[in-house]
């Protein structure tokens, strides 16, 4: 039998995953006596996805059927473990459109279209590293080849602190090779001594296509910590990550009292949902408060009014400038 084929007579949990990751299985379909009923096959596929999604088949059995005309609120996890299990984000609408929040067990992917944007990404994985709690103690671990951080440089400790991120809850890991991050996104992950692991990487390689993504999603299942991998430039392909969100820069926020284009204000991310457990997809806008250390919604913001210039002011002092005297001087007085 060539590889990467199994034979349909066989469909059970060991040998639909191997079937599932081009492990031949060795078995004769004339050595059967009689197929399969459908039902076993059914059990087969089930097994098959629960172990490449890392859920329990009892909670795969136990889901109830959706009801397309239900509303977004009435979807969305509602028990105390589901919850549990995610960090919400203090906005009503993220925490629906991310399904009750970020994973706090599991891999999460973060895709960004173009390199130049990979500021965006970071800032927003940064942002999130703060809400999980980072700390001296228990910090936020960052991965990522040397090539990347000498084309991108290394994070600023200043700029950090006015992020809302404590500059010694920072580690930094540079590698060589890209195999070698993978294998130090791995360890961290298992070893659960990050609030949380970023992994930072370009494009799309092999090394992180669906098999590795599997590997990185268990770590982070069996060590109950998030880790997050950072794609920039990359496009849409399988994963194994539970939650994958598409990101994007949004226009930084108006400074509060100014009216000045040219102030930079409070950063924002255009968030959209590409894959999910429950098949949600949508996208909206959030922005990042470093100084209370949580994301907002510029749609729910209060507008600020902008000082007005007073109708009554000083005449502004006028400029200076040479005079050229024509003739003869003149003796006043």
């Amino acid at each position: 039998m060539p590889a990467n084929v199994m034979d349909c007579n066989d469909l059970s949990p060991d040998n639909a995953w191997k079937a599932g990751h081009g492990i031949e299985t060795g078995i004769d379909s004339g050595s059967l006596a009689s197929p399969p009923s459908r039902s076993s096959l059914v059990e087969g596929l089930r097994a098959a996805i629960c172990r490449i999604e890392g859920v329990p088949a009892a909670r795969l059995e136990a889901s109830p059927p959706r009801d397309v005309g239900r509303p977004d609120q009435d979807r969305h996890p509602s028990s105390p473990s589901d919850r549990a299990a995610r960090l919400a984000t203090g906005i009503a609408k993220a925490d629906r459109l991310l399904g009750g929040g970020f994973p706090r067990a599991a891999l999460t992917e973060i895709r960004i279209d173009a390199v130049r944007d990979g500021g965006a990404g970071l800032g927003f994985a940064l942002a999130l590293a703060v809400l999980f709690g980072a700390t001296a103690r228990r910090p936020l671990i960052w991965i990522a080849p040397a090539a990347m951080l000498g084309e991108a440089g290394l994070p600023y400790r200043p700029g950090l602190a006015g992020f809302g991120l404590d500059p010694d809850a920072l580690v930094v890991v540079r590698t060589r090779r890209l195999e070698d991050a993978a294998w130090a996104g791995e360890e961290a992950a298992r070893s659960g001594a990050a609030a949380l692991t970023i992994l930072e990487l370009r494009g799309n390689p092999a090394r992180l296509s669906l098999e590795g993504t599997r590997r990185l999603h268990t770590r982070a299942r069996d060590a109950g910590r998030p880790v997050l991998l950072l794609r920039q430039g990359a496009e849409a392909e399988p994963t194994a990550a539970p939650l994958r969100l598409h990101l994007s820069p949004g226009r930084a926020a108006p400074v509060d009292g100014l009216a000045d284009p040219r102030l930079i204000g409070r950063p924002r991310f255009v968030l959209a949902v590409e894959k999910s457990r429950d098949g949600r997809s949508d996208h909206m806008l959030i922005e990042w408060n470093s100084h209370d250390r949580r994301f907002e919604d510029p749609a729910a913001a209060v507008p600020v009014a902008v000082a007005s210039t007073p109708a009554e002011r000083p005449d502004p002092a006028r400029t200076l400038r040479p005079v050229l005297a024509l003739g003869g001087a003149r003796r006043l007085g």
